[in-house]
Formats: C-alpha cells, structure tokens, sequence
C-alpha cells in the first residue's frame, strides 16, 4: 500500500482562499477519462477540467467543487445522472470513509486495463520512449494477476486514542476498522486485541495525548509480528516509559523475527522492521518471472561464458540474491554474486540467509557501489569484466539517470538487467536508459498486485550483447 493509504478528502475552512470557490459549489459535468490517481476527469460548465473522485469515464453527474486552482477543479461526486456499466458496488463498507482503495467502484477487469493503460502512458509521457519502443512493449507484455482480497501480509495501523484504523485522504483523521478487504484475514483477525491493548496502554502510560502507528507483518510460521513504527505523546520525557508499556501489552519482543517460505531456499528470516513485499503472493510470482528470464539468458549465452558476475542491488535482506546462483549452478557456469544494500540490518539478514552458500552481501549505497565499479573501469580498463546479470528493485524514487549511465557502461558484453519497479514512473524514466544505450526489452511483466487501488509493479528484462 507500497505504502500510503488515500481516499474521501475532507474539506476545511482554513483550507479555502479567495480564489477558491464557495464551499460545496455544485456543477453538472460528464467525464471522459481516468487519472492515474483514480479520479476521473470532465469538463465544468466554464470549460475548466474538473478532477472528480468515484466517478468513471463518460458518466454524467451533478459534483461538488470543493477548491478551485488556476486551470482546474476538485469536486466530490454529489449525484450521480448516468453510469458507466463498468461500475460496480464497493465490496467495503469502510469505502466512503476509508482513505485506501480508489478503485472499488470500477470492475477488477477495468481495474487491470486502466492500470495497463496507464503504464503505456507513462512509457511515452514520462519515459519519453520512443514509438518503436513502445510498440515492441505493447507486445510483449504479459499481465500477471495475484490474488485481489485479503492479501496485504503487511499494514500500518494508525492510532488516535480511541480508533484504530486508516486515515481519510488529505486527513488526520482515522477511521475506526474492525477488519479490511484487502488485509490477510490471520491480521484481521488480531484487530480487535490490538485496539484494545493500545487502549489499555493509553490509560497505563496516565498521559493526555497518545498516538501512534502499529506496523503488522503476517509472517509464513503463521504469527503475526507487530513493530511499533512511531509513537507520540505529550510528555516526551516519558516516551521510553509508554514505549515499554506499549510493547509489552501488545506483546512485541526484540528477537521476534519475520519468516518467509522462501522459493530455493530452506530458510529465510529477517527482521521485523525490514522491507517486506506486502502482497502475500508476491515473492513466489516475481521470483518466477526473474528466475525464469535468468534462465534463458544463460541457457542462450553458457557456452560463450567464463566465470559471470551478478548484482542484486537494492537488494534488501536478499529475497532474489540467490536466482543468479542457482540458475548458473543449473547451466553449469561459474558465479560471483553478491547483494547490495544501504541498509546494515538488511544485509545482516541476506548473510544469515545465505550463510550456506557463496553468496555475499555488502553494505553499501547503491549509487556509491556503482560509482566506485564505473572508476574500475576508468583505471583499468582492460582487466574490468563488468556484470552480466544486474537485478534491480530500487524504492518508488528509482535508481536515477546518472547512476543509470553508470550501469550501462557497467555491464558486460553480453548482459541482462531486471528492473523490478513499484513506481511506473521511475521504471520508465530509468529504462529509456538502457534503451539509449543498447539493451533491448526481451520481457516485460505487469503484476496486478494490488487489487481495488491504483498500484501495480513491473518487471522489465533487458538484454545487451555486442
């Protein structure tokens, strides 16, 4: 909910300015698209374009504008006149508070080809791609779709005193749950014992101010381990206090640890504040997609091989560190891998996992670990190999032009780079690199992760050979 839940925008006084309009204007308009935050977009009797939460393309409906910018509206749908027959009924009786799933309303069919229409829009607005590019994308690409209810294994709870649940769009305020269509039901079903154990160390702590946010992880040894992400108080001095309490009423331990079953691996664990896919399914699909593109690669290139070289970057506690190796040990070519991470915690974590097998994990900033490879190769560039498989599974702000350029002359020969993106803008932004510098898409994956919200994840696999 990779990670910020939004919906239903509360409007406020303190909010309007002279230019606004008066609160609650109605218009009538008809909508002849989809945002891709999942608002539709008309036209206003003056000609202005108007974004419209909960409405579809080409329906008609009377709206309400709550604020007014120089070259557009925001309005809240007030009565709808005619409906798109892909309009559906919110599955959620949480949907017109909750601040999560923008797209409840809308059939999961149109739920998936909006989200694919969007990624193409990216490509070409954002990612500047060219038509050719496009074209063979449009393609090749594969939809991949995971299961659309109950399967976040991770939320963010949020906490005010007395309510426990999400917050309203552009809102502080929290919507009081007691269970959630898209979280796994072994976390619904601790709802209840963590609100009222928050109470308890509310009244506990004898303090008058007391929020926080409760991080919830279903692990694969069927526990539910919780973190506390943030807690505050009035009496600051007391915090450690009120943290003590808290952990213990909701029964939180410092070696609890998060276990995953892990594809070709017989054990993986990390720690409960690390990085996790919040789709239960997510590992086994996108460890499939990977593992099955390094195969071919190197199925098509063993022969013209020597020893190789593979980069899992961002790699995290090394959920994919281990595909290159397997699959060179399967075709019978020697393997150098290694993970790169940031984060010590992390890479802790990818050596304890790893710990069998030759596989290294190095704390290092990614754009750091590829700056000092690219001055290898500047000093020495007659004996500098580079990487002939780089995984990357960069956060939502990607890897960056610059240290894209970098990878590109980076890799060797014959190379194969899989870009693992939460973020389509990033991923197109990024990728026209490789493009520009020689890679051609040999795969790309669209995984409908996220059913009911306007996120989805996207594998890309390029490959050079000069």
């Amino acid at each position: 909910m990779q990670k910020n839940r939004n919906r239903q925008k509360s409007f406020h006084k303190s909010n309007q300015t002279q230019n606004n309009p008066k609160k609650f204007d109605k218009e009538t308009i008809e909508t002849f698209a989809l945002a891709t935050d999942g608002r539709a977009i008309g036209r206003s009797e003056d000609n202005v374009v108007v974004f419209v939460k909960n409405m579809l393309p080409n329906e008609k409906a009377k709206v309400e504008i709550i604020s007014k910018k120089s070259n557009y509206k925001n309005a809240l749908l007030y009565k709808l006149e005619s409906s798109s027959p892909h309009r559906v009924e919110p599955p959620c009786i949480y949907d017109s508070q909750c601040g999560g799933c923008q797209l409840q309303y809308i059939s999961q069919n149109m739920q998936t080809e909006y989200k694919t229409m969007w990624f193409f829009e990216t490509l070409k607005r954002i990612g500047k791609w060219n038509e050719t590019f496009i074209k063979e994308s449009e393609k090749m690409i594969s939809i991949v779709f995971l299961k659309r209810e109950h399967y976040r294994r991770r939320v963010r709870f949020h906490f005010d005193g007395k309510n426990l649940g999400f917050k309203q769009n552009s809102s502080n305020k929290v919507i009081n749950i007691e269970k959630c269509l898209i979280t796994s039901e072994k976390i619904n079903q601790k709802i209840s014992f963590i609100k009222n154990n928050l109470i308890k160390s509310f009244k506990e702590s004898q303090e008058k101010f007391f929020e926080c946010e409760i991080e919830v992880t279903e692990s694969d040894d069927d526990k539910i381990i919780l973190f506390v992400a943030n807690l505050t108080i009035e009496n600051q001095k007391n915090k450690d206090n009120s943290l003590k309490i808290l952990e213990k009423n909701l029964e939180i331990y410092n070696e609890q640890s998060i276990h995953l079953k892990h594809p070709e691996l017989p054990r993986f664990k990390l720690k409960k504040q690390s990085f996790v896919q919040p789709h239960i399914d997510c590992i086994k699909y996108y460890y499939e997609h990977i593992k099955d593109n390094i195969d071919q690669f190197l199925e098509k290139n063993a022969n013209k091989l020597n020893k190789i070289t593979a980069w899992d970057l961002y790699s995290g506690a090394g959920v994919f560190t281990s595909i290159p190796y397997f699959s060179a040990k399967r075709h019978q070519v020697e393997i150098e891998c290694i993970g790169v991470e940031g984060i010590k915690e992390a890479i802790d974590s990818l050596n304890y996992n790893h710990k069998n097998f030759p596989i290294k994990g190095v704390v290092q900033d990614v754009e750091l670990f590829i700056e000092n490879q690219f001055q290898n190769k500047i000093k020495n560039p007659d004996v500098f190999q580079g990487a002939s498989i780089i995984i990357l599974d960069p956060p939502r702000s990607g890897c960056g032009i610059a240290t894209m350029q970098k990878i590109v002359e980076v890799c060797s020969k014959k190379s194969l780079v899989l870009y693992l993106a939460c973020d389509p803008a990033s991923f197109a932004r990024d990728t026209r690199v490789l493009l520009e510098g020689g890679f051609k898409i040999k795969n790309l994956s669209l995984f409908d992760s996220f059913g009911h919200t306007i996120h989805y994840e996207v594998l890309g696999c390029f490959e050079k050979s000069f």
